[in-house]
């Protein structure tokens, strides 16, 4: 190895740590225009939960992959330990990159994730886009005033 790379090597690493160290945003749930979900980097990222007249509606966005329009996928989301697989909708997301891919859920299955949600720690979502971490931070007081947003049912 020439002295050139091994300096520019050095140079490189140098400074990939000193990037890793400056913090970024940290990822935490927020309420933002009637929608509970991942807040990252300005905005709404990974997963949201919303009230339709239908019942909560789960999207899982974020990823640039594109999918047919109104195809279904599996999403599966992993708190705790604890998975729950949805069937999901691909669409469109003003703003998101790729697909969307949103289910409707009612009854006991939207009861059982909002509260699983509210009082998990960490989670995972699982889309044929691949697999993500969700911090579940903030996502309790997040859900809390969802529910109370007008047009959500109590």
């Amino acid at each position: 190895m020439g002295m050139r790379f091994r300096a520019l090597l050095v140079a490189g690493v140098s400074l990939g740590l000193a990037v890793a160290v400056i913090p970024a945003e940290a990822a935490a749930w927020r309420f933002v225009a009637g929608e509970a979900g991942l807040w990252v980097d300005g905005g709404l990222n990974g997963l949201a939960i919303g009230c339709g007249p239908q019942g909560l509606s789960l999207s899982a966005f974020g990823f640039p992959m594109r999918m047919e329009a109104g195809t279904l996928h599996t999403v599966v989301v992993t708190i705790d330990g604890t998975a729950r697989r949805f069937r999901a909708k691909a669409g469109q997301r003003p703003g998101a990159p790729g697909s969307a891919l949103t289910a409707t859920l009612s009854g006991s299955q939207a009861a059982s994730l909002v509260d699983a949600l509210r009082r998990g720690r960490t989670a995972e979502g699982a889309t044929p886009a691949g697999r993500y971490e969700l911090p579940l931070s903030g996502s309790a007081k997040a859900l809390d005033t969802l529910a109370q947003s007008q047009g959500c049912p109590a």
